[in-house]
């Protein structure tokens, strides 16, 4: 396909019905906990509702990849905007903390599911010299979408309450599902006579040794990235910043985390992946070791603004050296695994975080700026150097 072809094709089949349905999960993605306590539930139970998300997504990621290996992206894409959409519509109409945490599940799962054939979708159209700026524009259409739900959906409760909050998700999921049916490249589809059921252990073996190298970045990264998260509010309170200016300084934060996303696709396909991945690390790890040292709401703020600079010069990276690794058959199915390491390191993150944080606030931030460390050296390490090259398949 002609670099114009696929790039309007990439921006109505995936940029903009991504967009659309990000906001909904933006909207949906602050309110789990509270929707847990507005049921009644003390902040221990609450968080527990929130985590089966994270565990939903890393069963979304393994089954949307195996739905798009085996029928192609765009059924995927079709069927896991569905799944987000009723999880939504279960979440809305919970009256119990049971109920909501099977829709925060099957919302996760949801996205999980998208994720994988979003990225699969993009692969099988992008050149695999534009490869990493499609996959960075993917990352920051996700983090304005996450941007702009919340202010939405803050908007939507103040005037009808938390459950509408759900519903407007389930609305955007749904209108995103709208454009996709008119936009969906249909082949994409793959026919039903040459569909073929590949298991993950016959995906995943002959990939063994990227998967405990390079995978072992992966897993630090996701778990860096979840980790900052929790350490910006965290110090914040900690040195008696209110909960306004906290939210304040991740704003900015989040802001020129978007901003970057453009110019860090375009290092990586010009000059390779391990100059946006190794800085991305080092920054995240850098501004996380050096905030016990921030006695002042100024030096938090520009110690945010570092953490938030260096996520947003790894946007995409993950997925970018994914879809490099990815074997011609059985794509997807890498892909699902691929997500599913990183969500692992989600998971580990902050777990970490709080071990250390048990011994003293310092020591759960200095954890942290190790992980940076760790995913920086593991990325300088693995990252293959050089372009990628281009791959004949275009399935799955």
């Amino acid at each position: 396909m002609p670099r114009s072809a696929a790039v309007r094709a990439l921006a109505l089949s995936v940029y903009l019905p991504t967009f659309l349905a990000e906001i909904g999960i933006g909207a949906m993605l602050p309110i789990f906990a509270l929707s847990a306590i507005s049921l009644g539930e003390p902040a221990s139970i609450a968080s527990i509702a929130v985590a089966v998300y994270s565990g939903g997504r890393m069963a979304g990621s393994a089954i949307g990849g195996s739905v798009a290996s085996h029928r192609g992206p765009i059924p995927a894409t079709f069927a896991g905007y569905g799944v987000l959409a009723a999880g939504a519509l279960v979440c809305a109409s919970s009256l119990h903390v049971a109920m909501l945490a099977v829709g925060v599940a099957v919302v996760g799962m949801g996205h999980g599911w998208v994720h994988v054939a979003r990225q699969s979708h993009i692969d099988a159209l992008a050149p695999s010299g534009t490869r990493a700026r499609a996959l960075t524009t993917l990352a920051g259409v996700w983090r304005i979408g996450n941007f702009i739900g919340p202010v939405a959906g803050a908007g939507i409760i103040a005037v009808l309450g938390l459950r509408a909050d759900y519903v407007f998700a389930a609305v955007a999921v749904t209108v995103a599902i709208g454009v996709l049916v008119f936009t969906a490249p249909r082949h994409l589809t793959i026919p039903r006579a040459d569909r073929v059921r590949l298991s993950p252990k016959a995906v995943l073996g002959p990939h063994r040794h990227v998967l405990l190298t390079l995978g072992v970045g992966v897993v630090l990264m996701g778990a860096l990235r979840q980790a900052r998260v929790v350490i910006i509010p965290l110090w914040a309170a900690h040195i008696g910043m209110s909960n306004s200016s906290a939210s304040l300084v991740f704003g900015v934060a989040a802001a020129i985390d978007m901003a970057l996303f453009i110019p860090a696709g375009y290092v990586m396909d010009r000059f390779g992946r391990v100059w946006t991945a190794v800085p991305s690390a080092i920054a995240l790890g850098v501004g996380a070791a050096l905030l016990p040292f921030a006695s002042t709401p100024a030096l938090v703020a520009v110690l945010a603004l570092v953490i938030g600079a260096g996520n947003g010069w790894g946007s995409g990276v993950v997925m970018t050296l994914g879809a490099d690794a990815s074997p011609k058959k059985g794509r997807a199915v890498f892909l699902g695994a691929w997500s599913i390491m990183q969500d692992v390191g989600g998971l580990l993150g902050p777990g970490l975080v709080a071990i250390g944080a048990a011994i003293a606030l310092p020591v759960g931030l200095f954890t942290a700026g190790g992980l940076g460390a760790a995913a920086a050296g593991a990325f300088l390490k693995w990252t293959p150097r050089g372009r990628p090259v281009e791959r004949a398949d275009a399935r799955g």
